[in-house]
């Protein structure tokens, strides 16, 4: 039985503005409805996301919400802590060294091949590049994101050891503002992107490459779970 979606029409007319934001007070929000909105709006509120839009904050003092209109070919999603073998690299060691470190890492799979997680149709689960400050606690790169850490590998089922010349990185849960790099200047304009609308950077960002369509996302956390 497909399960009841009682803040449909909230979200189809919230999606059905041309506004980049819009906030709406509780009695507006109620005409819409037909019922007063409630603490179970928590757990509705993520539905928006397959709308291209998200609750970008909830006043209770006010009895309002905002909602915020997601960038072009952009979704919100959660990644539970996961695991990626791969090849280490810093910044310090100068232009082009995420390039060497993917040669490498590409050069040498056979090696944690049978290491890499898989999903039910033996595709791999993930490619990634992922970043960290220097202090390892996936902050985001220093001094106008240009000083910090690179690991070019695939992700890796949960208790896999690194071999020799590969290292392991565990990424915590976060919720990410997910973007497809259809364009270039991906980083540039989302960054610009939450600045404006007051979103948070909570971490690192990301590269990831979905092996099963070959489509290529940035990854940028707004909350650490």
């Amino acid at each position: 039985m497909q399960k009841a979606q009682p803040y449909e029409p909230l979200w189809q007319y919230v999606a059905g503005n041309d506004a980049q934001s819009v906030t709406l007070s509780f009695s507006e929000i109620e005409r819409v409805l037909g019922f007063p909105i409630n603490h179970a709006f928590l757990n509705y509120k993520k539905d928006l996301h397959a709308y291209g839009w998200l609750c970008r904050n909830i006043s209770i003092k006010g009895n309002l919400i905002t909602f915020l209109r997601l960038p072009e070919h952009a979704t919100v999603v959660q990644k539970a802590g996961f695991s990626v073998i791969g090849k280490e690299g810093s910044t310090d060691e100068g232009e082009g060294f995420i390039q060497r470190l993917w040669q490498e890492a590409n050069s040498q799979f056979d090696t944690v091949a049978q290491l890499a997680k898989k999903d039910g149709d033996e595709n791999l689960c993930g490619i990634w590049g992922l970043m960290t400050d220097f202090s390892r606690s996936y902050k985001p790169w220093t001094e106008h994101f240009t000083r910090g850490l690179y690991l070019a590998g695939v992700e890796c089922i949960d208790n896999a050891i690194a071999p020799e010349g590969w290292t392991r990185w565990t990424v915590p849960t976060f919720e990410y503002l997910a973007v497809e790099c259809w364009t270039e200047n991906i980083f540039s304009t989302t960054i610009a992107f939450m600045k404006e609308n007051k979103l948070p950077l909570a971490g690192s960002v990301h590269d990831f490459t979905e092996p099963k369509t070959g489509k290529a996302f940035m990854l940028f956390p707004m909350r650490r779970k």
